[in-house]
């Protein structure tokens, strides 16, 4: 991976660390899903409309469609995700959902494209396993509340199915469409909000409320989000997928880091080492394929 790829995905994994920090201290579900959205589309329309202009002509109806399910993807995503940090710690919740993606698109590779499984990817694989099965176990030095850890797994699985499909949805937006990252992100983003709408009109006096509550970690997430996820996809325009998606998991390592600096999460010795055989099972895979 040439050394800017690797720059651009590294400070992405501490952005996205960041915001989703943010995320779980507010964890207000839909509502806070619809106040970043709505935010995003603000903050991000000046920059929208000045990259305009870089629009392939021969985006086609291919193109729409991407941007469109890439829209849809996004808000299972975040609805998902934020009922996660409703019921379970950032640090079991985040590295499911980060290590689950890589996990499940090198099975597919395998079942479903008949790829070879190499020494490296086969041990990868196992020390992700290892890892979401040694968070799913009680850890004598965290004070567990019955039922939340697993429950905080599957959120974390059910994230991943949906980093794993957006992934490959909007890889080959920019890749094979030549769509600029930033009008990708911004049209998702767009689209997600539009889906939400009639969310919007149900929910008028409880999203006052949740905007006077988390108002502050909303922008925080309106800010970072698209920020560090269009700086993946600028990698990706320069260096393989599979490189890129398994490098950008050491956010998970931030995560770990930042749940225990700034929420008090203890983090147990089995956790760390969970969070860390999940990197390291990230890496190797994409060092195996």
């Amino acid at each position: 991976m040439p050394v800017t790829a690797l720059l651009l995905v590294l400070l992405s994994g501490l952005l996205h660390a960041t915001w989703n920090l943010a995320a779980k201290r507010a964890a207000a579900g839909a509502d806070f899903v619809i106040l970043y959205s709505s935010l995003t589309c603000l903050v991000y329309a000046p920059a929208a409309v000045w990259f305009w202009p870089s629009m392939p002509a021969t985006i086609g109806w291919r193109g729409w469609a991407l941007v469109a399910l890439s829209g849809m993807l996004h808000v299972v995503y975040g609805l998902v995700l934020q009922r996660g940090y409703q019921v379970a710690d950032l640090s079991v919740v985040y590295p499911v959902a980060r290590g689950t993606g890589p996990l499940l698109s090198s099975l597919a590779a395998v079942v479903l494209l008949g790829e070879r499984v190499t020494l490296a990817s086969a041990a990868g694989l196992v020390l992700v396993v290892l890892g979401i099965l040694g968070l799913s176990r009680p850890d004598g030095h965290v004070a567990a509340v019955p039922g939340a850890r697993r429950r905080g797994i599957l959120y974390g699985l059910a994230t991943g199915v949906c980093i794993a499909l957006y992934t490959v949805v909007d890889a080959t937006s920019v890749r094979v469409v030549r769509m600029p990252p930033l009008l990708l992100d911004y049209l998702s983003n767009a689209t997600r909000t539009l889906i939400l709408l009639p969310v919007v009109v149900h929910r008028g006096r409880h999203l006052v409320d949740a905007a006077r509550r988390h108002g502050r970690a909303a922008l925080v997430v309106a800010v970072l989000a698209p920020m560090a996820y269009i700086l993946v996809l600028q990698a990706m325009q320069n260096a393989p997928v599979t490189r890129v998606a398994p490098a950008r998991e050491v956010s998970m390592l931030f995560a770990v880091l930042l749940g225990a600096a700034v929420l008090g999460e203890r983090q147990g010795r089995l956790r760390l080492l969970s969070a860390a055989s999940i990197a390291s099972g990230v890496v190797t895979l994409s060092l195996g394929r």
